[in-house]
């Protein structure tokens, strides 16, 4: 009979997407990951073949759970446009308070893996595409309740707060100053309310 494994895999995988959150893919080794998850390698690489592999999993749990949790008020189908500021002010506390330094795993691969890969192209249009959604699904909702602007170009806004949005996570890596980052975040929520119908 086997010994019992000491660990679980969704243990393993928590413990692994803080080491990718603060070093990257490139910047967490294997040995890294071997001290900080208390497995040996041959046990690591048993549960997930390659440390490609591992990642990946660290991934599909963050959109999962951490983006989910992020962005998941404004996929619902009732959002409002009130939602959006409530957003970017969450967004813009977290990136001076929990987050300063780390930014969204999600964006961080982004920029380290993106254009490097075919898999790490899909990803990060998977991303842009349901945070761009998710923007356009409040638009949308407020376009239809007549709270919009008339003739407001839905695609082209959820595309801007969007890419708002992505910057805030950047600040927040970069750990990008306070006033700063409250500039942004004042800005982008003032531009909501001018969205509005008079």
């Amino acid at each position: 009979m086997g010994r019992k494994k000491g660990y679980t895999r969704a243990g393993l995988i928590d413990a692994a997407t803080a080491l990718f959150h603060a070093y990257g893919f490139e910047g967490t080794s294997t040995e890294m990951l071997v001290r900080h998850l208390g497995v040996n390698r041959n046990s690591l690489f048993s549960e997930f073949g390659t440390k490609r592999a591992l990642f990946d999993e660290v991934l599909e749990r963050y959109n999962d759970a951490i983006v989910t949790s992020m962005i998941g008020t404004l996929e619902r189908d009732d959002a409002r446009l009130d939602a959006i500021g409530q957003l970017f002010a969450a967004f813009g506390a977290d990136s001076i308070g929990r987050f300063a330094g780390m930014g969204c795993l999600m964006c961080n691969t982004a920029i380290e893996l993106g254009a490097e890969t075919p898999e790490g192209n899909a990803l990060v249009l998977r991303y842009f595409e349901r945070l761009n959604r998710a923007f356009a699904r409040v638009l949308g909702n407020a376009q239809l309740a007549g709270e919009l602007a008339p003739g407001l170009d839905v695609e082209a806004e959820s595309g801007m707060l969007c890419a708002t949005a992505l910057g805030l996570f950047v600040m927040a890596r970069a750990r990008a100053p306070a006033a700063m980052v409250r500039a942004v975040v004042c800005t982008a929520t003032r531009h909501v309310d001018l969205l509005r119908a008079p």
